[in-house]
């Protein structure tokens, strides 16, 4: 063998030439082999302490959000504050923000049984103000679910490369607004069955 390099002879089982340093054809293969068992040494330790998510099945989400008449979303975002905020992202998911959303969601549910004429308000007002309280509500959840996508994506970065984890978790902005935490818990579910969260049954 002759050093690419340098041209000096090298040893057969040499994996650098001993004049320049120069790694061989072998020496190259035996770097990617440890460079690829560290990356699955590293990939089985993070396996082995990964964080508990909810799972919840498939079919039974929409039955949820039936039977709660939507109230299932307010909650899965305040069950999920303190999970989703411990995997060590840089994004967190901010409880004022679940707390405005809940607020805004009773407004939504509450208000439309009481007659607020007795109370001096117009009826187009009132209309008016519930039609904001709605608008209001929509903004809410819309920035709840990206919040959370972007807090799910960078935990899958922690495993994939982060190109990988965007096209992979959530992908879709369509879904991600019409139907929200439903969505995004269904992608909790994929990334179990990743291997990016253990389940918590």
């Amino acid at each position: 063998m002759k050093c690419k390099a340098c041209g000096a002879p090298i040893e057969a089982g040499e994996e650098k030439c001993p004049y320049c340093g120069t790694l061989t054809d072998y020496g190259e293969e035996k770097f990617k082999e440890r460079e690829s068992k560290k990356k699955e040494d590293e990939r089985k330790k993070m396996l082995e302490n990964l964080p508990a998510m909810k799972f919840v099945a498939g079919a039974f989400i929409p039955v949820l959000y039936i039977v709660t008449m939507g109230l299932y979303s307010v909650y899965w975002y305040a069950m999920r504050i303190k999970p989703l905020n411990s995997l060590g992202t840089k994004t967190k998911l901010p409880a004022w923000l679940v707390g405005i959303f809940a607020l805004l969601y009773a407004y939504a549910v509450i208000v439309p049984s009481y007659d607020l004429t007795v109370y001096g308000i117009s009826e187009e007002i009132a209309e008016e103000v519930y039609n904001g309280v709605i608008g209001c509500m929509i903004v809410a959840s819309g920035w709840l679910a990206y919040i959370t996508r972007k807090i799910l994506q960078e935990h899958a970065a922690k495993f994939m490369d982060r190109t990988q984890a965007v096209n992979t978790i959530a992908p879709s902005n369509m879904l991600l607004f019409l139907f929200g935490a439903a969505y995004l818990q269904s992608q909790v579910n994929r990334m179990i069955k990743m291997n990016l969260f253990s389940p918590k049954i």
